[in-house]
């Protein structure tokens, strides 16, 4: 049956190059030790993703446990806040936990996209070690980063709020014109945008508060790069050939999940209320969207840099673009069917020699 598959896919490359269509081939294995050898490194490999991926388990409870016993190195006040934190405290933030069950729902969650990107593949750079960990930290960095990008981006409302204000209650009277004009500065103004300024905030005293409060509360947790991996295994779902298609039930699940996210996120200014502040669940949703979208992003590049460079680093390098799923299931069956071959061929000699004694 694998030599039938063989030649129909032979002669099919053969009829598309005749119509113009190059295809590019793969070395198939035809040797025993060969195919073995190449069992042996999917194997390996998918070991290695496993180990990186529980190693970032472990550390998440190794932190959670002894945070008490650390506190100088692992306060929560070393975490990350915006306008308030670094490169450390993000690191700290995508590992902290202080709730047993923030911790539990995330490493469920991190356990099960993780097997799916970086075991339950057939290529050996998503199954590589320092694809798993960077992987980690490349979405917990990012989705704080997004986070700081959308407090930016409610200051920038909030000031075009006060510019409107302040536009507004400018003095056009002729006294403040000939009092400018007198000396020589628009004096004015200071008192006019300085009373915009008051009765903006008094009107919007709400939105004031509750921006305030959402650039000092610290970030935790791995909530980030849970959203990121989901991302990541979304994409992988659709544009991968390493990897397999999610059902319709797990698309579903995250479709449900985003949709909650996405009502829950404080995304325009008036999304940051007093009402919306108090009814919230504590749950920072705008990291989960921005993880989301990071991790999307970064699955495309990671996808299409596999697919046209052979590029690495240390013993993640040049060669190894993968193959596609069932592979190493077709290896096995050549071993056994090599095996099979082998065996026929020691009863056929064995006859003949009976049959020279004889």
């Amino acid at each position: 049956m694998a030599g039938i598959v063989l030649v129909i896919a032979w002669r099919g490359d053969k009829l598309l190059e005749g119509r113009g269509i190059r295809i590019k081939h793969h070395r198939i294995p035809t040797t025993a030790s060969e195919i073995r050898r190449r069992v042996g490194m999917s194997r390996r490999t998918s070991e290695r993703a496993k180990t990186a991926l529980y190693l970032l388990i472990l550390i998440n409870i190794f932190i959670y446990s002894y945070r008490d016993e650390l506190q100088p190195y692992l306060s929560l006040k070393r975490s990350y806040r915006i306008h308030d934190g670094n490169i450390q405290s993000m690191l700290l933030s995508i590992f902290y936990h202080i709730d047993a069950t923030h911790l539990f729902m995330n490493m469920m969650a991190l356990n099960r996209y993780g097997t799916e990107l970086f075991v339950y593949t057939s290529s050996y750079r998503w199954q590589s070690t320092f694809i798993v960990i960077i992987s980690y930290v490349i979405c917990g960095l990012g989705a704080f980063l997004g986070v700081e990008l959308l407090s930016q981006c409610h200051n920038y409302q909030w000031e075009s709020k006060l510019r409107v204000a302040r536009d507004a209650s400018r003095c056009t009277h002729w006294f403040c014109e000939s009092l400018n004009d007198k000396l020589g500065t628009d004096i004015s103004s200071y008192f006019t945008n300085a009373w915009a300024d008051l009765t903006t905030s008094v009107q919007n005293v709400d939105i004031k508060v509750s921006l305030w409060y959402n650039q000092i509360i610290y970030r935790i947790g791995a909530s980030g790069v849970v959203y990121g991996w989901m991302g990541m295994r979304l994409i992988t779902s659709a544009f991968s050939p390493y990897h397999r298609s999610m059902d319709t039930f797990d698309l579903f699940i995250i479709i449900a999940t985003l949709a909650y996210d996405l009502k829950q996120s404080p995304i325009t200014l008036d999304d940051l209320r007093m009402s919306s502040l108090l009814e919230g669940d504590g749950i920072d949703h705008s990291a989960h969207l921005v993880g989301f979208i990071f991790g999307t992003a970064y699955a495309f590049l990671l996808i299409y840099w596999i697919r046209y460079t052979s590029y690495g680093f240390g013993w993640w390098r040049g060669g190894r673009n993968g193959r596609r799923l069932g592979a190493s299931w077709e290896d096995e069956q050549r071993i056994q069917q090599q095996r099979e071959q082998r065996r026929q061929n020691s009863r056929l000699t064995n006859q003949q020699r009976e049959r020279v004694r004889l």
